[in-house]
């Protein structure tokens, strides 16, 4: 079950991420490009990368949910002292709430599975 959790957890992020490529091309038509591009492409291809060693690799599983629930924890905590940081929307109030869920649930499950 737990192993299913980590597989899970990676897979739904990678689907997600790429998923962003919405809102990428949305914000691009409307704005142009602007540093908020290179926060939403930054997902986009992490997204593509995710998917394509995690999908099936149960190696990558545990390594993941850890690095990337750190990863997105630290900038959660960072939006939460700086809220708004260089007016970038990875900053904003919503974005920092949903990395904070990305970071705290990933850091979860990759701890309670033990190898």
């Amino acid at each position: 079950m737990r192993l299913e959790l980590q597989k899970w957890y990676t897979r739904t992020i990678g689907i997600f991420f790429v998923l962003v490529v919405i809102t990428l091309i949305n914000d691009y038509l409307k704005f142009g490009h602007r540093p908020e591009t290179w926060h939403k492409v930054f997902h986009v291809l992490l997204g593509v990368i995710i998917l394509y060693y995690g999908w099936s690799n149960k190696n990558f599983w545990k390594p993941f949910c850890l690095a990337n629930g750190a990863f997105f924890t630290y900038i959660a905590i960072f939006g939460f002292v700086f809220p708004d940081f260089g007016g970038l929307d990875a900053f904003n109030r919503l974005d920092t709430l949903l990395h904070g869920i990305v970071g705290l649930s990933g850091l979860s499950i990759g701890l309670i599975y033990k190898n």
